[in-house]
C-alpha cells in the first residue's frame, strides 16, 4: 500500500517511443513469429495429405493474417495445370490431364493454331475468290500442318499420351466441320498460386458443377463449371471451421478425398451425369482456422483430425509492447491505413494510439492485434476533419462510444434523478461504495458505475447470508466469494469458539443478476463496519478480490469501473473529491481515460493501492485494523463485542450456576 494516492505516471502506461521509425508494409510475421514458424513448416513438408488446424480469436482479419504468414511461400511450388480433352471415341468419357503450366502455354498456341487451321481450310474457297491479294498469305498458312502442330507440343517434353488424345481429337474435329465450336472440347486451367479461401462451403463452390446440357451441344466441356479444389489443386486451401460444422456431411466428403488425394468428376454438383471425366490426383494442402469453441467443437465431429493434422498454431490476440514489436505494430497499422487511402500516423498520435491497444487487453505490457477497434477512431478522426494528435483521437472515441451508450445514458440518468441511491460524502455504518462493470448483449460497450453495498448482524450461528443468491440473483462465483468472506471472519474471530453473530449482505438496488468475486474486499469490510459499529467514508468506493487470508487479488475492468465511479460522482454534481481502492496487483491495467487523469491532476479523484483487507481498512474507517487486543482498533472491538469479558460470567456459566443450585437444594 502506498500512504499516498496514486501519481499521474501509475495511472496510465508509458511506451518507450524514442527509436520509432514506422513504415507502412505488412507486419503479420513478425508479430507472430511462432505462427509463422508453424504456417514455414506445414508448407515445407512434403508429407501426403497435409492438414494444418489454425485457432483464432473472433476479432482478428483471419484470412489477411493468414494470406499474409502464407505469402512468399506459394512461389516456391511448382506451378501446374490441367486439361480435360473430350474423347472421339466416347464424347460423354473425357480424358483428364495434368501438365505443368509451361505446357499448358504451349497447349494453348497449339489450340489457337489448330483452330486457325480448320478456318482456313473451311473458309479457303471463299478467300480466295473475295481476296486474291492475300493467296500469297493464304499459301504460307495452308503449309501449318497438324504434325507441325503436334511436334512443337511434343518439343515442350508434354506426355506422348496428352499428344496422342490431342492428334485424335483435332483429327475429329477436321473430319467433322459442323463441330465449329471448338472450345466445347477441350477445358483448361491453371491452378491458383495464393492460397484459397473458401468463403462459401457448398458442394458447388468446394467440387464444382455440371449445368445442363444444350441440345446442340450435348457432351460441351464448359457445362463445367470448377470447383476451388480444381483452381487450387497443388496449393493451400483454407477453410472456415464453423462453415465444416455447418455441413459435416459435405466436410466428411472433402476428408474422403483429401485422404484418397483423388478429385473425382462424379462429386459435381448436378441432377444427372452424363459427363465421366478421368479422375484427377488430388495434391492439396488444407488449412482450417476458427475460434477456441469451434475448433473444439471440429475435434469432437471429428476425432481423427487429431491423426490428419501435422500442425497446430495460434494465432495470438496480443503482442509484448516493447521497442522492437511496438515499431512493427505502428507499421502494420500505417499498411492498414495507407489500403484505406487515410493518412499514415503522426507522431502525436503513437502515444494514444497504443494507450488504446493496451487498454483493450487489460494489460499495459500488451497490445491488442484487433486492429479494427484501432482504426475505428482513426476512421472517425479523418471522416471529422479533427487533429491527428490526443485531443482529436480523444474526441473520435467519445464519438463513437455516443454512437452506442443508450444503456450508459440511462444508467446516468437514474444517479441524477435519485433513482439509483448513492452516497458520496460523509460516513455511514455497515454501508460501502462497491465498483461493477455492466456488461450486456446487442451494441454498446461495458461501462462501470458504483453498487451500494449494505449489511447488518444480530446474534446468530456466525451465518452470513448472500441475499443476492438466496434470491437467485448471482452466480456461483459470487457465492464462492461470499463463503470466502465468512471463512476469513471465522478465522480471525472465533478460532476457539463459534461466532456468535449471522448477518446480511446486500447489493442495494440490483435487479439484474450479478457474478464475480470483485466485491467480495468490499462486503468483508462492510460486515467489519457492521460488526464494530465503526462508519465507513462514503467518497470512497472499493473494488478487490479477497482471500481467506485476509490477501487482496486482482480483479477485471479495472479502468471501466474507476472511470464509472467518477462519471457518476459527475453526474450527481459532487465537488469533494472522491477516492477508490483498487488492488496493487492491477497497477499494470491502469489506463485511464484523459478526463479522469484530468480530475486526479487538480485533485477531484485519487487511486490507492492495497495488498491486505488491513490496508485497506485503515483508509475506509480512518482507523487502524490493529490487534484483536486493541480495543480502539477495528479489529479489537469486533473480538471484544464477539467474546464476553473474562470478569463477566456468560449467559451460559449463569444458567448452568442456577442449575447447580437447584439441585443442591
Amino acid at each position: 500500500m502506498t500512504d499516498l494516492a496514486l501519481s499521474i505516471e501509475k495511472l496510465r502506461p508509458s511506451f518507450d517511443l524514442s527509436n520509432i521509425e514506422p513504415c507502412a508494409e505488412l507486419q503479420w510475421s513478425n508479430l507472430m513469429p511462432v505462427a509463422k514458424a508453424s504456417f514455414d513448416y506445414f508448407l515445407a513438408t512434403n508429407f501426403d495429405k497435409s492438414l494444418m488446424i489454425c485457432q483464432s480469436p473472433s476479432f482478428l482479419d483471419e484470412q489477411a493474417i493468414i494470406k499474409s504468414l502464407l505469402n512468399g511461400e506459394d512461389a516456391k511450388r511448382a506451378a501446374k495445370a490441367y486439361v480435360i480433352l473430350a474423347n472421339p471415341e466416347q464424347l460423354n468419357r473425357p480424358l483428364s490431364f495434368e501438365i505443368s503450366a509451361k505446357q499448358l502455354k504451349a497447349f494453348n498456341q497449339a489450340i489457337d493454331a489448330f483452330e486457325e487451321l480448320l478456318n482456313q481450310d473451311f473458309s479457303a474457297e471463299l478467300l480466295a475468290t473475295e481476296f486474291a491479294e492475300d493467296m500469297q498469305l493464304l499459301e504460307e498458312n495452308n503449309k501449318q500442318s497438324l504434325s507441325s502442330i503436334l511436334q512443337k507440343l511434343a518439343d515442350e517434353s508434354i506426355d506422348a499420351a496428352f499428344v496422342h488424345a490431342l492428334e485424335r481429337l483435332f483429327r475429329y474435329l477436321q473430319e467433322n466441320p459442323e463441330n465449329d465450336n471448338c472450345n466445347a472440347f477441350y477445358k483448361a486451367w491453371e491452378t491458383n498460386h495464393a492460397a484459397v479461401f473458401c468463403t462459401e462451403f457448398t458442394r458447388v463452390s468446394l467440387f464444382g458443377q455440371l449445368l445442363t446440357p444444350h441440345p446442340n451441344y450435348p457432351y460441351d466441356l464448359n457445362n463445367i463449371t470448377l470447383g476451388q479444389l480444381h483452381t487450387g489443386n497443388n496449393g493451400v486451401l483454407v477453410l472456415n471451421a464453423e462453415d465444416v460444422l455447418a455441413d459435416p456431411k459435405l466436410w466428411f466428403e472433402l476428408k474422403a478425398s483429401f485422404k484418397d488425394q483423388t478429385l473425382a468428376w462424379s462429386k459435381l454438383d448436378a441432377d444427372k451425369t452424363y459427363l465421366q471425366a478421368g479422375d484427377l490426383p488430388l495434391r492439396i494442402k488444407l488449412i482450417i482456422s476458427g475460434n477456441a469453441i469451434a475448433v473444439s467443437d471440429l475435434y469432437e465431429l471429428d476425432p481423427e483430425l487429431n491423426k490428419l493434422s501435422i500442425a497446430e498454431t495460434e494465432l495470438l490476440s496480443e503482442v509484448a509492447a516493447n521497442p522492437d514489436l511496438i515499431n512493427c505494430y505502428l507499421s502494420q497499422l500505417n499498411y492498414e491505413l495507407q489500403q484505406l487511402n487515410l493518412p499514415q500516423l503522426s507522431r502525436e498520435l503513437y502515444q494514444p494510439v497504443l494507450s488504446l491497444a493496451a487498454k483493450l487487453c487489460e494489460h499495459n505490457a500488451l497490445l491488442s492485434l484487433g486492429l479494427n477497434q484501432i482504426l475505428n477512431p482513426l476512421k472517425r478522426l479523418n471522416h471529422l476533419g479533427l487533429a491527428h494528435d490526443e485531443t482529436g483521437f480523444e474526441q473520435a472515441l467519445l464519438t463513437l462510444g455516443n454512437n452506442i451508450n443508450s444503456q450508459q445514458r440511462f444508467s446516468d440518468l437514474s444517479y441524477r434523478d435519485g433513482q439509483t441511491h448513492i452516497c458520496l460524502s460523509g460516513t455511514q455504518v455497515g454501508q460501502i461504495n462497491g465498483l461493477s462493470v455492466i456488461d450486456f448483449n446487442g451494441l454498446g460497450l461495458s461501462f462501470g458505475e458504483p453498487i451500494r453495498i449494505t449489511a447488518n448482524v444480530f446474534q446468530g450461528d456466525g451465518d452470513f447470508t448472500d441475499v443476492e443468491r438466496k434470491s437467485e440473483l448471482a452466480g456461483n462465483i459470487h457465492a464462492k466469494s461470499m463463503m470466502i468472506i465468512q471463512g476469513f471472519l471465522t478465522q480471525l474471530f472465533a478460532k476457539e469458539h463459534h461466532f456468535p453473530y449471522s448477518g446480511n449482505v446486500v447489493f442495494e438496488q440490483s435487479y439484474h443478476e450479478i457474478d464475480g468475486d470483485s466485491a467480495s474486499l468490499a462486503g468483508a469490510l462492510v460486515l467489519l463496519s457492521a460488526l464494530s459499529e465503526l462508519p465507513i467514508f462514503q467518497h470512497i468506493a472499493v473494488t478487490g478480490s479477497l482471500d481467506q487470508q485476509g490477501n487482496v487479488l486482482a480483479v477485471g475492468g479495472i479502468n471501466e469501473k474507476l472511470e464509472g465511479f467518477y462519471r457518476v460522482a459527475k453526474t450527481k454534481g459532487v465537488e469533494t473529491p472522491v477516492t477508490a481502492i483498487i488492488p496493487s496487483a492491477n497497477l499494470g491495467q491502469l489506463n485511464l481515460s484523459k478526463d479522469l487523469l484530468d480530475a486526479c491532476s487538480n485533485g477531484l479523484f485519487s487511486v490507492y493501492t492495497v495488498e491486505t483487507i488491513e490496508q485497506a481498512t485503515k483508509l475506509v474507517f480512518g482507523v487502524p485494523a490493529g490487534d484483536l487486543y486493541e480495543p480502539q482498533s477495528v479489529y479489537g472491538k469486533i473480538f471484544k463485542r464477539i467474546n464476553i469479558d473474562d470478569g463477566e460470567p456468560s449467559l451460559l456459566a449463569c444458567l448452568i450456576k442456577r442449575i447447580t443450585r437447584l439441585f443442591k437444594l
